[in-house]
């Protein structure tokens, strides 16, 4: 019997619009009613997620920043957090500050970066000092670091491979592997602890939560998505899922512009 569904954010739940639609949102409700918890699992802040969670009124549950962070909403509860060396994320600062890379640092319910590429970002802009304070004494779960150019973000994915062991990046602009894609406004990487994934944030909510990992179903999209496709026999990759995720997918549904999260919810 099915207790919880995990599901991604970003080209799984929202359309290609960075929409819900209304048979989404009503497979949700009808889930909720049957005493399903739908979670969701999100390479995003854990303010961004909330966020979400309150406009589509999922269960009060959140894995964040690519798993670096699970959240209970209701009881205000770190349920586990993976945060990043305080000293890369200094490393991390200098080196966007220096070379023209945007940089945001996620911590707790915050979201801070060094400059904007979009109005709605504005108010979270911060000079370098208070970011360099922030690194020194937060506990940073996730840096997303972005640019407009290609070519430079394959430049700091070298700098990365070429002076860090103990981080990675969890997910990524998909164009910055395959360069036929279409072009991007701008191009990120996310970066984590190498302990994080979005499968151990699943077992530790699953852990919780007291629900064994075969009463439930994980879906997604992308390469972040395929740890919490192996926690699970019940997982379901979408149709613009990356190739990777559908190999290792059991199940696939139509496309995030096709309703295929609600055919999943409305099966159950």
């Amino acid at each position: 019997m099915i207790k919880a569904v995990f599901i991604d954010i970003d080209d799984t739940l929202l359309t290609s619009n960075r929409e819900i639609t209304k048979e989404t949102k009503d497979a949700i409700e009808k889930c909720i009613k049957k005493g399903i918890k739908i979670i969701l699992a999100s390479g995003r802040s854990r303010k961004e997620a909330i966020d979400y969670q309150k406009e589509f009124k999922t269960s009060p549950y959140i894995i964040s920043s690519n798993g670096a962070s699970c959240y209970d909403i209701t009881e205000n509860k770190e349920i586990y957090n993976e945060s990043i060396n305080k000293n890369i994320v200094l490393d991390l600062l200098k080196y966007s500050n220096e070379n023209n890379y945007k940089i945001k640092l996620n911590y707790k319910d915050r979201l801070v970066l060094n400059q904007s590429f979009y109005p709605d970002e504005k108010d979270k802009e911060l000079p370098k000092e208070e970011l360099e304070k922030i690194a020194q004494k937060e506990e940073v779960v996730q840096c997303v670091v972005s640019n407009r150019e290609l070519e430079k973000m394959q430049e700091f994915k070298k700098y990365l491979e070429e002076n860090f062991t103990e981080i990675k990046i969890e997910n990524e602009s998909k164009r910055l592997k395959n360069p036929e894609l279409k072009p991007s406004k701008n191009y990120y990487c996310d970066i984590t602890s190498k302990k994080v994934s979005k499968g151990n944030a699943v077992k530790n909510i699953c852990e919780y939560l007291k629900i064994d990992t075969k009463d439930i179903i994980t879906i997604g999209d992308g390469e972040n998505d395929i740890s919490m496709f192996e926690v699970t026999p019940n997982s379901v990759a979408m149709e613009n899922a990356v190739p990777q995720a559908k190999q290792k997918s059991k199940y696939q549904t139509l496309s995030n512009d096709e309703n295929g999260v609600a055919i999943v919810l409305e099966k159950i």
